[in-house]
């Protein structure tokens, strides 16, 4: 399973307010989809821009060309057009610098514009198949006669940053009948508040689609265009419950929720959180379970509410750690899953931390890696959940059970929803309140330097026991980039595995088996049909390197339920 990506970006933590009657210029969107099954499906989009009063030269609106390791379509020069006041508008394109979360192509003005500008285009759909490579779920694709993606994959927004009084509706006549039109920040027609990067970052989901509840629902909404092999209602009422037990946890009173669901045609399963929502994708061959999802919807729900201030790299153990660290304790306490599964998802963190090839990274050197290698990027759920358990032993310790990591984690919401400060000075400032500065500093360095995390062994006693279990860390044995689109094998690190079992640089990747199911599990060798020349061959070796240290907890049977406590 694809261990989602939440990217570090202001969108993810902004929620729509309702639209005012003045203020904000305002942008007026409506969505086109016309759904063939074919090479002639697309995604029509007309956006109005009220005055943007923009000068020759000028940017008008951007897309990213990648983004993560994800293609947007390649459109021809004249693909966007711009219109006036004074008829159409000339536009040229250039990219801007790239990052290393992609690189984005902006349109810009020939001429000074006036009044209100209208761009316009149709966006295809992005071509997908067994050989695409599993990653966030940011591109826009047809199902089942409908649309499922986000903006990234075909919206482009204004490069003015808004905010935006923004008007969104959807034109359904290229659709079958009983077609509805969902936005993460609403179904139908949305009047909202928002930055231009929302735009984007959030989830457009269109077509004759399936709901739990089967009408639209003002706090909670379940997805799907296609049959599942699961029962969706019932997932979808598993999360409408969840949602509600967290919300109130974390002091939310109001607000909308949406989750989407889409199918890949390639192996793995996977999700993406992005604005008041989140969307997964699975393979319906592998036919997963309401119990097989539960932690990978738990833990993308869980990212609507912990966020700390600052860049990614220097914070994504807090967002990932909490949300990993929350989605399951939380849907423990509200009896979603039982003492045995919250130990199974327990061990199976554990040895995804203490497999991976860069547990001993710094945080800086996690983060360098952190776009290219899906390895890298697991790096801080790990890390920043097994830290937060230290911390939280910490503070129960230090207050005889009194307080715990939930106090410091509802102060630190409390204050992003204040607009005060809420980054890692803070943090530091009250967890040292409680165990003690030196002592809070210590830890954090030991955890940001790459120090080896091992479970507090009284956190979860008399319930559970902490045991050794050493681990052969992941090794792939070739640069990970090369199972991306190119397909094609390079940087092969000589001795390892991979070597020994016949993989060659230049080789070019046909066919693998579940990646990130043989990282799960130690004893499950990976697959490899290759493609040298004019010959096809295929490979299978075990993918692991020497044992290493390793931790997991053990159920006391002696133990009644009743006396555990998370």
């Amino acid at each position: 399973m694809l261990r989602k990506l939440v990217l570090a970006t202001a969108a993810c933590a902004v929620f729509a307010a309702p639209a005012a009657a003045a203020g904000p210029p305002s942008l007026n969107v409506v969505l086109s989809p016309h759904a063939t099954g074919g090479a002639d499906g697309y995604m029509g989009v007309t956006m109005t821009m009220e005055a943007p009063a923009l000068k020759a030269g000028d940017p008008l609106v951007r897309l990213p060309i990648r983004l993560v390791g994800i293609p947007t379509p390649t459109w021809p020069d004249g693909a966007v057009q711009a219109r006036d006041d004074q008829g159409p508008i000339p536009l040229t394109t250039t990219e801007e610098p790239a990052t290393p979360q992609g690189v984005y192509r902006r349109w810009i003005v020939g001429r000074a514009t006036v009044g209100n500008v209208v761009v316009s285009y149709k966006a295809p759909p992005r071509k997908v198949t067994a050989a695409t490579n599993n990653g966030p779920l940011f591109d826009l694709r047809e199902e089942n006669g409908g649309f499922a993606g986000s903006g990234n994959g075909f919206f482009a927004a204004p490069v003015k940053p808004g905010p935006w009084k923004t008007h969104l509706s959807w034109d359904l006549s290229g659709l079958a009948k009983g077609s509805r039109g969902v936005w993460s920040l609403g179904e139908g027609t949305v009047d909202a508040v928002i930055p231009s990067e929302v735009l984007q970052f959030s989830y457009y989901y269109v077509g004759p689609m399936q709901s739990y509840p089967a009408k639209a629902d003002p706090n909670f909404d379940f997805y799907w265009l296609s049959d599942t092999p699961f029962d969706a209602d019932e997932l979808g009422g598993k999360m409408k419950a969840l949602f509600g037990s967290m919300a109130q946890f974390f002091g939310e009173t109001g607000g909308s929720y949406r989750v989407f669901v889409r199918q890949n045609p390639y192996l793995g399963t996977g999700g993406t959180g992005l604005a008041r929502s989140f969307m997964f994708g699975y393979h319906p061959p592998a036919k997963p379970t309401v119990d097989s999802l539960q932690g990978l919807l738990a833990h993308e729900m869980a990212h609507t509410w912990p966020a700390m201030q600052g860049d990614h790299g220097e914070t994504a153990w807090y967002s990932e750690g909490m949300a990993e660290y929350y989605s399951t304790v939380l849907s423990w306490r509200a009896k979603a899953i039982t003492t045995e599964r919250l130990v199974q998802t327990f061990n199976e963190r554990a040895d995804a931390y203490y497999s991976n090839p860069y547990v001993r990274a710094t945080n800086p050197e996690a983060a360098k890696k952190f776009w290219t290698d899906p390895v890298a990027q697991t790096v801080p759920y790990g890390r920043g959940w097994l830290y937060l358990q230290q911390v939280d032993a910490q503070i129960r310790e230090a207050t005889a059970g009194k307080r715990s990591l939930d106090d410091i984690a509802k102060e630190i919401r409390r204050r992003q929803e204040a607009g005060q400060a809420y980054g890692v000075p803070v943090w530091l400032e009250l967890v040292g309140k409680e165990i003690g500065a030196d002592k809070a500093k210590a830890g954090y360095a030991l955890m940001t330097g790459g120090g080896l995390l091992v479970p507090p062994a009284n956190l979860y006693s008399p319930c559970l026991v902490v045991e050794t279990h050493p681990v052969r860390p992941f090794q792939l044995g070739f640069a990970r980039g090369s199972l991306n689109d190119d397909r094609t094998v390079r940087d092969l690190e000589p001795g390892s595995e991979a070597e020994k079992a016949g993989v060659r640089n230049g080789d070019v990747i046909v066919e693998t088996s579940d990646i990130n199911a043989v990282r799960k599990d130690e004893a499950l060798p990976l697959k490899l049909v290759l493609r040298r020349g004019e010959s096809t061959t295929t490979v299978t070796y075990l993918p692991r390197g020497a044992a290493a240290e390793g931790y997991r907890w053990a159920r006391d049977p002696k133990t009644p339920d009743a006396a555990c406590r998370f």
